[in-house]
């Protein structure tokens, strides 16, 4: 291949910031591959933020709330024509998830029909679930030429070549465990707040209790902001850190928790989870509603699953035994990730 191309056509501007773990996962594969390909990273003005003139493919558009659906769709095909434009056969173009739908109407559109060099990564099946959009993906589907995925199910369902691997790939040196007793909470929920993350119920568990709990992050309505705040007001043990946080916060405060708490619901049962990535990659363990999202945590043996969260005593996993046990797990883990490194470049190079 002449060039790695990893490109976002959505490149969302949410008032300055980019949101989600498309600059985590442009940044992964720069740190893992530039040493052996030419690799850029293709997207809009707001990737001016995070990455130097040299790594950037730069696209003409970015998306915000402050447009309307029809404006963000046509910047996306925009992006993707420029890119499609900018790139050759000889190149292998990853396209980061951003409304798969949109992105296969983009190929179908854009991208010449003798190319055979897109890659997608998807994480779920949702692109699937009607007969309007498998129309789509069939005219889509001759154009690309395999999928990057977290598991099985969502690498059979689109029916082309596939390579499972974790959401990003651990490329940092071997990081300082803090101590256990060095933490400063007992949990911590951490990231943007929706519905489907149970974050409410996680709050009114350790109402009134003597652990200390943090939730930082950005809730998506003001019924779960005004909800959260009233809880912490009758519970001194609840740190709440309410809005956007900075990339040196979130992590600042995962590394300070002895665990992370993931109440994934809804959405979480069919994809996976950035953040699931994120915290074990700091070598903190999890405590998490057992769904597809968060089966890793099981299979790692890098914290505790539950099927209800009522089950869930806290006492049982805090103490320095149970923590070290899972820390021990996220070590054997974490080795794993060359592995992938290596199957994942296999798959790019081998179709």
């Amino acid at each position: 291949m002449e060039r790695l191309i990893i490109a976002d056509i959505r490149s969302y501007n949410n008032n300055g910031k980019s949101t989600g773990h498309y600059f985590a996962v442009a940044q992964n594969y720069l740190d893992l591959y530039s040493n052996k390909y030419n690799v850029l990273i293709a997207g809009g003005p707001i990737y001016n933020i995070k990455f130097a003139t040299t790594d950037l493919l730069k696209l003409p558009q970015e998306t915000s709330k402050n447009n309307n659906t029809i404006k963000n769709k046509w910047y996306i095909f925009k992006n993707a024509l420029s890119l499609f434009k900018r790139t050759t056969q000889n190149d292998v173009i990853i396209m980061q998830k951003c409304g798969t739908v949109t992105t296969f109407l983009a190929i179908i559109l854009f991208a010449n029909r003798k190319r055979n060099n897109i890659f997608m990564i998807e994480y779920d099946t949702e692109a699937l679930n009607s007969k309007f959009k498998r129309l789509i993906y069939t005219f889509a589907k001759k154009k690309i030429r395999g999928f990057i995925c977290p598991n099985e199910t969502v690498g059979t369902a689109y029916n082309k070549p596939y390579c499972i691997v974790t959401d990003y790939i651990y490329t940092s040196q071997k990081e300082q465990v803090p101590p256990y007793f060095h933490k400063l909470y007992d949990f911590c929920v951490i990231g943007s707040i929706w519905p489907d993350k149970g974050v409410i119920e996680v709050a009114e568990k350790f109402k009134y209790t003597e652990h200390k709990l943090i939730i930082a992050g950005k809730p998506c309505n003001n019924t779960i902001k005004n909800k959260l705040e009233s809880i912490a007001k009758e519970s001194p043990n609840i740190i709440l850190k309410l809005g956007y946080i900075s990339d040196e916060d979130y992590y600042n405060y995962i590394i300070k928790s002895k665990y992370c708490i993931l109440n994934y619901q809804g959405c979480y049962n069919e994809r996976s989870s950035g953040v699931v990535l994120d915290v074990l990659f700091k070598y903190v363990p999890i405590i998490a509603h057992r769904c597809n999202a968060t089966l890793l945590v099981e299979e790692e043996k890098s914290g505790y699953l539950y099927n209800s969260l009522n089950e869930f005593d806290p006492n049982t996993v805090l103490n320095e035994n149970t923590y070290n046990k899972y820390i021990e797990g996220i070590k054997n883990f974490i080795l794993k990730q060359q592995f992938y490194k290596n199957k994942l470049i296999n798959f790019l190079e081998s179709l």
